[in-house]
């Protein structure tokens, strides 16, 4: 959340701030930036945007506004942020340091565009797999020549604990765990080890045959929960906690209009 602090700070008053939107489908984020320094996320309820815009109203930011959204956007928000800052809302067509290989790029999800963005600014020049651990967790390619391929979808942790709860008759709902058992000795340990052991070997799974087509790839983790598996992967994985929002800050560099 985006504390008081940085309200009050002198910083805020150098220079008018671009701010990075993510409308998930769990959550919506909102974050400022000073240079690349990410001061938030402010987590907010898009169809009452008035905390948000009590927030920066005052303070004469932002100059302009990226949006990245997986569903419709209120329009109240689109009006409200109107009133303070350019708005610029992320789709196919927006002007992209990379080019996509996708045959439906009208379909490509907003945030996996915004976090393909982040991973081409932190390793130019590098094939890069990028993982978000969201409501879903998304797997993207971008490739050392600057193509974004593709990837895939699975359902996220939230997402199989509850269909295994909703679409049976007794199994109870689990929660997520850091920690699981491999061999569950309760039902809930039991649906834990599923799910948790089972995203886990998906996630090393798909890596080691993205590396097996893909020399020297570099795996980019994020999404809130990549926290159940911090340290946890037998390999080298670069994590980054708001790949979204930093992402949208990378294209609203590149589009110049800060």
């Amino acid at each position: 959340m985006l504390h008081n602090q940085y309200l009050c700070s002198p910083v805020f008053y150098k220079k008018r701030m671009p701010i990075a939107i993510d409308l998930g489908n769990t959550l919506a984020k909102a974050a400022l930036f000073e240079g690349d320094t990410m001061l938030g996320p402010f987590v907010f309820d898009p169809e009452s945007p008035e905390n948000l815009i009590k927030m920066i109203e005052p303070l004469n930011l932002p100059e302009v506004c990226m949006i990245a959204s997986v569903r419709e956007i209120p329009e109240i928000l689109i009006k409200k942020l109107s009133l303070l800052s350019q708005v610029s809302i992320l789709d196919h067509n927006s002007k992209l340091p990379f080019s996509i290989s996708y045959e439906t790029p009208q379909t490509l999800g907003r945030d996996r565009i915004a976090a393909v963005a982040a991973a081409w600014k932190r390793f130019p020049g590098q094939n890069v797999l990028v993982i978000d651990m969201g409501t879903c967790i998304t797997y993207d390619l971008l490739t050392k020549q600057g193509v974004y391929e593709g990837g895939a979808i699975s359902p996220g942790i939230y997402m199989r604990f509850n269909a295994m709860h909703k679409f049976t008759n007794k199994l109870p709902l689990a929660t997520p765990a850091k920690e699981v058992l491999l061999t569950g000795k309760t039902t809930i340990s039991s649906l834990q080890s599923g799910v948790m052991n089972g995203v886990q070997a998906e996630i090393e799974t798909l890596i080691s045959r993205y590396e097996a087509v893909y020399e020297d790839l570099t795996v980019l983790i994020g999404g809130g929960d990549n926290k159940y598996f911090d340290k946890k992967f037998k390999i080298n994985i670069f994590a980054a906690s708001n790949l979204v929002l930093e992402g949208l800050k990378v294209l609203i560099d590149f589009n110049e209009i800060e």
